[in-house]
C-alpha cells in the first residue's frame, strides 16, 4: 500500500516537471515556425499530452476490457472541459474572442456529435473508423493549413526587429522529448498506482475506470494547464490543449480502436449530453463576446463534481 502512495506521488511530481518541460519547448518550437500559442495548443501540447490515453486505452482493449478503454475516453474528455477548463477559468481569463478559436469550438461540436453516432452505433468497427480517422485527417489539414497561412502573415507584417529570435537547437527538441517522457511515465504511474490504492479500499471497477482512470490519463492536461494559467502565459495554449486533446481522445484513439473491434456494452449518454451541452456553452460565450473567466470556471467545476456524483 505505502509503496503505491509512493508511486502516486512521484508521478504527480514527474508530470509537473514534464508539464514544465513540455509548456516551454512547444512554446518555443511554435515561435521559430511562426505559430500562434493557440496551434501550439493544439497540435504540440494537445496532442503530445494525450499519450497516455492513447496507450491505456489500447492496452485496455488489447486485455478485452472495452469497457476502460471507452470509459477511460469518454471520462477524459469530461475532466478535460469541466476539471481542467474550469480551473483554469478561476486561475486566470481565458480568451477566446478570435476567429480561430471559433473555427476550433465548431470542430469540438463536430467531434462530441461523432462520439455520439459512435454510442448509438454500439460498435466501434471499420466504419466508425473510416468516419473518425477522415475527420481527424480533415482537422489535421485544416490546422496545418492554418499554421502556413499564419507564418506568412507574420513575414509579411512583421518588421524583422520586432520578431523574437528563437534559435532552435537540440536542447529544446531535448526538453520536449523529455516533457512528453515525463508526462507519459507520470500518466502511468498515476493510473496504476491510483487504481491499486482504490482497489485496496475497496472502490468498483466502474468507478476506478470513470474517475481513477479518466483522470489518471487527463492529468497531464490538468498540470499543463495550471502551470499555465497560475503563470498567466498565453492561455490561449490552455484553451488549444483541451480542444486538441478532446478532438485526438474521440477522432484518432477511439478511430484506431476500431481496428480491434470493441462492443460499447455501457451507456454514456449522460457523459455525451454534458460534453455536447459544455461543446455549445463554449460557442455561446463567443458569440456573446465573453471570454472564459471566474462564473464559467466555477460552473464548469461544479458539474465536474455533479459528475463524480454521479458515478459514484
Amino acid at each position: 500500500m505505502w509503496l503505491q502512495v509512493l508511486l502516486l506521488v512521484g508521478s504527480i511530481v514527474a508530470l509537473y516537471f514534464g508539464a514544465e518541460l513540455a509548456l516551454e519547448a512547444a512554446e518555443k518550437i511554435g515561435k521559430y515556425f511562426g505559430l500562434s500559442p493557440l496551434v501550439i495548443g493544439l497540435v504540440l501540447i494537445g496532442f503530445g499530452t494525450s499519450l497516455p490515453e492513447l496507450f491505456v486505452s489500447h492496452l485496455a482493449a488489447y486485455r478485452g476490457v472495452p469497457a476502460m478503454a471507452m470509459g477511460n475516453v469518454v471520462g477524459s474528455n469530461v475532466a478535460n472541459l469541466f476539471l481542467i477548463l474550469g480551473l483554469s477559468g478561476i486561475f486566470a481569463n481565458l480568451y477566446i474572442l478570435r476567429k480561430e478559436i471559433f473555427m476550433q469550438f465548431i470542430y469540438h461540436i463536430v467531434v462530441t456529435l461523432l462520439l455520439g453516432v459512435v454510442l448509438w452505433w454500439k460498435r466501434i468497427d471499420w466504419l466508425m473508423s473510416l468516419m473518425l480517422l477522415s475527420f481527424f485527417t480533415f482537422f489535421l489539414g485544416f490546422t496545418f493549413h492554418e499554421m502556413k497561412k499564419q507564418r506568412q502573415t507574420k513575414h509579411v507584417h512583421d518588421d524583422e526587429d520586432e520578431r523574437e529570435v528563437v534559435v532552435l537547437g537540440i536542447g529544446i527538441i531535448a526538453k520536449l522529448f523529455a516533457g512528453f517522457v515525463l508526462l507519459y511515465l507520470g500518466g502511468e504511474y498515476l493510473v496504476s498506482s491510483g487504481s491499486a490504492i482504490a482497489k485496496e479500499l475497496g472502490i468498483s471497477e466502474f468507478v476506478i475506470s470513470a474517475i481513477f482512470v479518466a483522470f489518471g490519463t487527463s492529468f497531464p492536461e490538468f498540470v499543463t494547464a495550471l502551470v499555465a494559467s497560475i503563470k498567466k502565459k498565453n492561455t490561449d495554449i490552455i484553451t488549444g490543449n483541451i480542444i486538441g486533446s478532446n478532438i485526438f481522445n474521440v477522432a484518432f484513439i477511439l478511430g484506431t480502436l476500431g481496428f480491434q473491434g470493441i462492443e460499447i456494452k455501457d451507456n454514456y449518454w449522460v457523459e455525451w449530453q454534458v460534453l455536447m451541452g459544455a461543446a455549445f456553452f463554449m460557442l455561446g460565450l463567443y458569440l456573446f463576446k465573453k471570454n472564459f473567466g471566474k462564473i464559467p470556471g466555477v460552473l464548469f467545476l461544479g458539474s465536474y463534481i455533479g459528475m463524480i456524483i454521479y458515478w459514484t
